[in-house]
C-alpha cells in the first residue's frame, strides 16, 4: 500500500472498531470489552500498523484509533450505565511519545468515560525491547488512574522481566497456554505459577485464547478468575456489542426486581 492510501486512510478514518468481550469466570458476566480496529483495506490489521510504523504517520494512527474506539464505546455506555472496563491496544512507541497522556485525556473528556474504566493493552513481546522508555509513561498513567496491562505473556523470552519492572494492574497470558490446557500437565503448572504470582501482587490475571469446555473448566479450576476466547464471544461490530449490552441491563433490572 502506497504512503498516499495509509494517509488516506487515517485523514479520512477508514477504518472501525469491533468489540470482544472478557468475562469474569465465576459469574461468567462481561466485565469489559477489547477494542480491536478493523478495516475492510487489511484483512490483518497488524499489517496496516506495521506499514504505519515506518511512516511519520504511525502516532497519528494509534491516537485517531483511540479516539475513536473511546467514541464507540461511549455511545454503548448511553444504553447502559455499567462500568466495564475498555481494553485498548497501544504500541509502546506511541505510549513514550511526549503526547500521548495529554491527547488521551483530551479525548476521554469528550466521553462519559473515566480513566479507571480504560485499560491501556501493552504487546509483551514489544515491551520488551522498550521497557527503560515507557517506564516513566506507565507510572505517570497509572497515576492518572488507568490501567495497564501485558498483553501475550508467555510468547516472548522476557515476559516475566516485564511484569516485575512495569508492575502492571493486568497480566493477559498468551493464548498458547490455553489451548489444549485441559490435557497438559506442563501448561496447567505454567498457568498456575503465573496465577499465583498475580494473587500475591494484586494483580488481574486473564488467560487469552479459550476455545473448548474443557479448557475453561481447567482453568477454573487452576484458580484463572477473568477470561477470553471464542468460546465466550468472538470479536464483534459496535452494534452487535450495543444489543447485548441493552439485553443485559433489561435481565439484570428483572432479575432485582425479582
Amino acid at each position: 500500500m502506497s504512503i498516499a492510501k495509509i494517509n488516506d486512510l487515517i485523514d479520512n478514518e477508514k477504518f472501525e472498531h469491533h468489540f470482544q468481550a472478557l468475562y469474569d469466570l465465576e459469574s461468567l458476566n462481561p466485565i469489559g470489552y477489547e477494542a480491536l480496529l478493523r478495516t475492510k483495506l487489511f484483512k490483518n490489521p497488524e499489517i496496516l500498523f506495521d506499514k504505519a510504523s515506518r511512516t511519520n504517520r504511525f502516532f497519528d494512527l494509534e491516537m485517531r484509533s483511540v479516539s475513536k474506539a473511546l467514541h464507540s464505546y461511549d455511545s454503548i455506555l448511553k444504553s447502559s450505565s455499567n462500568n466495564k472496563k475498555l481494553l485498548l491496544n497501544v504500541f509502546p512507541s506511541n505510549l513514550a511519545h511526549v503526547e500521548f497522556s495529554e491527547l488521551l485525556n483530551k479525548a476521554l473528556l469528550e466521553t462519559k468515560i473515566t480513566p479507571n474504566q480504560i485499560i491501556i493493552e501493552i504487546n509483551e513481546s514489544e515491551v520488551n525491547q522498550n521497557v527503560d522508555s515507557i517506564r516513566d509513561s506507565v507510572y505517570e498513567l497509572q497515576n492518572e488512574g488507568y490501567y495497564i496491562a501485558i498483553d501475550d505473556v508467555g510468547k516472548g523470552a522476557s515476559s516475566l522481566q516485564a511484569i516485575i519492572e512495569l508492575q502492571p494492574d493486568y497480566v493477559k497470558m498468551d493464548r498458547y497456554f490455553a489451548k489444549h490446557l485441559a490435557s497438559s500437565n506442563r501448561k496447567q503448572e505454567m498457568v498456575r505459577s503465573i496465577v499465583t504470582y498475580c494473587l500475591n501482587t494484586d494483580t488481574k490475571f486473564v488467560l487469552e485464547g479459550i476455545e473448548i469446555p474443557e479448557d475453561l473448566d481447567m482453568a477454573k479450576k487452576i484458580g484463572v478468575s477473568i477470561v477470553q476466547g471464542f468460546l465466550l464471544a468472538r470479536p464483534q461490530p459496535l452494534d452487535v456489542i450495543k444489543r447485548l449490552e441493552s439485553r443485559f441491563k433489561i435481565n439484570n433490572n428483572i432479575s432485582r426486581n425479582q
